[in-house]
């Protein structure tokens, strides 16, 4: 994993000019500290910046104008553009024309399609102040020089998928609510996606919502069935718990995508979406970004919205940017180190992502991938001011390749960084796994559920059992502080898509929210707060993993249900429903009595003292339980 290096190699390995007393100090600075400092690394100087013209330098990343000058290159053809710069993450159509975004600043409009048609330019879709749109590569400045201030033209992400591959209603018990009719009907489940292959394998086995209850939107340039079977697996998954549920099925290729998926929801009356994907370098604190934004929108509408908590605790770094011993600018990973080991197998590939706190003044920083000499460059980003930096790579190496990641300030003075590849490598110098959710996980609204993984082999542990977390699944707290996860799901659980198991943080999100969908339609005068109440209690008393209460590795615990029972009424004081609304969990025993159906269930949650009087005189027939706890009547 390290390149190690005596003191008197290292020396000779300096590829620049250093003050002899910076080097002296630093070989002092070995002897003394011992194996850390011994494996200090510098980096050689990377070539020239590529300069944005001062016009666009604010309207155009910096991705996209190395792609122009790319197509500007004499004899170059399409083929070669469209591989080279798809080594890159740009998706180039046969026309020429390149998969952007452009967004304006919040609260703004977005820019109309009249704008860019005079450049040939397509739009695609629309949401609030971004538009997906396709772009002549020769065109890209021509077209940032017209945006207003303040707009900007980026590469088109379509968010990382955080898969690594029935028993996942089984694990959580929603399978008792499935079999016992509390299987979904009347209620509409929503997956956002980029891709849907072997949707209909697995409708033919059975394993996915049939045609007549399903419904596909695709804001994508390419087939429903294509691009990768991630949103199958997802939509298998959720469908094991609630299979009489309507379904609505989007593939989406941008966040612009995202926000128009989430207002077809709102609009068709969805209860439940389920959002496997992580979003990068779109805001640094909670609350912040568009994803976000998509997603408090839904909830703001009634929705819950279940999303990955993210992969990546293996793959993250977090920290002040430090200057080191030196004047060079590069960041030290640790004291001397000026490069990030990441070892690397043959084909692996991803972006890489850099962004930092704005809060205290404007910073500019930029991100290099240095091969094993540590003086060729393999890919970088070097956006200029605020923007935050990032870059798709593919290794074109064999395996167990080692390359290596450094930052280097350009100006502004220091603040915290953080560094993201959304990729599996052998290993990543240097990996933090607290801080590793991704976006909109840092959403502040409570019915926004972030999700870790657990094996679903392992999710009958009892409360108190430590290291049952899958090492990949991300861990909080987020940058503003907010604990997270909220929840951790069974993973790992088997498909037809994908020819067995479906794993990652991307299989453990639907398995919540299929089995959220099941419970609320149990009950479906409850309000969507409420379900998402009655599920972190019922994690936190019998699946609370780890440390005990909410955690930033389990959050609440793993999702778990009481046994079904037809025409169950919950009554928890704990709740706070003190006006007893039938919406909640009632405050008080007679109004739930009062709403409770003969044959049903009266459920006092998790038990406690109820005090007041009670008439249950009438001809209803009723069981009165308790869970866990023993419970006082009044009478």
């Amino acid at each position: 994993m390290y390149r190690n290096r005596t003191a008197s190699a290292f020396v000779s390995k300096v590829p620049r000019s250093v003050p002899a007393g910076w080097l002296l100090s630093l070989l002092l600075a070995a002897l003394v500290a011992g194996p850390a400092s011994s494996l200090a690394q510098l980096l050689g100087e990377p070539p020239p910046r590529t300069e944005l013209p001062a016009d666009v330098e604010t309207r155009l990343r910096i991705v996209l104008y190395e792609a122009e000058l790319a197509a500007a290159r004499e004899g170059v053809t399409m083929a070669q553009l469209q591989q080279d710069l798809g080594r890159r993450g740009l998706e180039v159509r046969d026309d020429g024309k390149v998969h952007v975004e452009i967004v304006g600043p919040q609260g703004a409009k977005a820019i109309k399609a009249a704008q860019i048609a005079p450049f040939g330019g397509e739009v695609t879709n629309t949401w609030r102040h971004r538009i997906d749109a396709y772009l002549p590569i020769k065109q890209l400045s021509a077209v940032a020089r017209t945006l207003p201030a303040g707009y900007w033209i980026e590469r088109a992400d379509p968010g990382g998928l955080d898969a690594v591959g029935g028993e996942g209603a089984t694990a959580i018990n929603s399978d008792s609510y499935r079999d016992g009719g509390a299987n979904g009907s009347g209620l509409t489940i929503a997956v956002i996606d980029s891709g849907f292959i072997n949707l209909t394998l697995a409708r033919n086995a059975g394993d996915a919502p049939p045609a007549g209850s399903t419904t596909e939107l695709n804001y994508t340039g390419s087939g429903f069935q294509s691009g990768t079977a991630h949103g199958t697996g997802c939509t298998e998954s959720a469908y094991d718990h609630c299979p009489g549920a309507t379904w609505r099925l989007y593939k989406t290729d941008s966040v612009t995508d995202l926000g128009t998926a989430v207002n077809d929801c709102i609009a068709h009356g969805v209860d439940i979406i389920t959002h496997s994907m992580s979003r990068y370098n779109l805001g640094w604190a909670d609350n912040s970004g568009d994803a976000c934004a998509a997603a408090n929108n839904a909830v703001d509408n009634g929705i819950l919205f279940f999303t990955s908590a993210g992969n990546r605790a293996e793959t993250h770094w977090q920290g002040n940017y430090n200057a080191g011993l030196g004047s060079d600018y590069w960041h030290d990973w640790a004291t001397g180190d000026e490069a990030l080991n990441i070892v690397v197998d043959t084909g692996v590939k991803g972006n890489f992502y850099l962004s930092w706190d704005t809060t205290g003044g404007t910073y500019n920083y930029d991100l290099y991938l240095y091969d094993d000499d540590l003086t060729t460059v393999l890919a970088s980003s070097t956006n200029s001011g605020n923007t935050y930096e990032d870059f798709y790579w593919v290794s074109p190496f064999g395996a167990n390749h080692t390359v290596y990641l450094a930052v280097k300030r350009q100006s502004g003075g220091t603040t915290e960084l953080e560094v993201f590849w959304h990729a599996s490598p052998d290993s990543f110098q240097y990996a933090m796994a607290a801080n590793s959710t991704t976006s909109p996980s840092n959403s502040t609204r409570s019915n926004v559920i972030s999700n870790g993984a657990v094996t679903w082999a392992s999710h009958s542990s009892p409360n108190g059992t430590a290291g049952i977390i899958k090492d990949y699944s991300s861990q909080g707290p987020s940058n503003s502080g907010r604990t997270l996860p909220d929840l951790a799901g069974p993973t790992d659980t088997t498909t037809t898509s994908y020819g067995g198991s479906f794993g990652g943080t991307s299989g453990a999100t639907p398995n919540n929210a299929g089995a959220a969908c099941a419970f609320l339609s149990a009950d479906t005068q409850l309000s969507a707060s409420a379900i998402r109440w009655l599920l972190y209690e019922q994690a936190d008393l019998w699946k609370d993993w780890g440390t005990a209460g909410n955690d930033n590795i389990y959050g609440r615990g793993g999702t778990i249900l009481t046994d079904y029972r037809a025409n169950t009424i919950w009554i928890a004081r704990s709740y706070g429903n003190t006006s007893d609304l039938r919406s909640a969990p009632f405050y008080r025993v007679q109004p739930a009595y009062d709403a409770a159906v003969s044959g049903g269930r009266l459920l006092i949650f998790p038990g406690g003292s109820y005090p007041e009087t009670v008439n249950m005189t009438g001809t209803k027939s009723l069981a009165v339980e308790t869970v866990e706890n023993s419970a006082y009547l009044g009478s």
